[in-house]
């Protein structure tokens, strides 16, 4: 019986100290298998330091400005689902917010299209090919991880995948 609490109370010290390592990791060192972290996109770019300054400055004011305008989006399509809800709605009580919502869509986009062209002036012609390149195979590989998921979760019901 003390055998099997020593076991116990080694297996779980060695358990947790193996879950500090792994956490104790750098951020950008822990990523999901496939990945392609940041860094090694901006390196096969070859870009010179002027480039990846002005990259990061704007990858960080376009991310902001996504925040935003997505928390605004967010918001007004609960206000939306809450007030469908209401039997007495009538069509034109809530044109003005599905208007708002439909602005806030064409201002997403805009904004998408804004930071791509950015992107394409900070960017040489050539590298700007190959960092569509390099996007394109990350979505392609992350596109086919979530088919495999899809293929293990089949049969699943979706509460069950809730809560997996």
């Amino acid at each position: 019986m003390m055998d099997k609490i020593k076991m116990v109370i080694i297996s779980l010290v060695v358990f947790f100290v193996m879950a500090g390592v792994v956490y104790a990791q750098p951020k950008g060192e822990r990523r999901k298998e496939g990945d392609v972290p940041k860094a090694s996109i901006l390196k096969e770019l070859n870009l010179t330091t002027e480039q990846n300054t002005l990259l990061e400055a704007n990858r960080e004011a376009q991310r902001e400005e996504s925040i935003r305008m997505h928390s605004a989006m967010k918001e007004k399509m609960a206000k939306l689902q809450e007030e469908l809800k209401n039997s007495a709605v009538t069509r034109a009580a809530i044109e003005p917010l599905a208007n708002e919502i439909k602005g806030l869509q064409s201002q997403l986009i805009e904004h998408r299209v804004n930071g791509i062209f950015a992107v394409k002036e900070i960017l040489t012609p050539e590298q700007f090919v190959k960092f569509q390149q390099l996007i394109e195979e990350h979505k392609e590989a992350k596109d086919g991880r979530s088919q495999q998921r899809r293929e293990k979760n089949e049969g699943i019901s979706w509460r069950q995948q809730k809560q997996n």
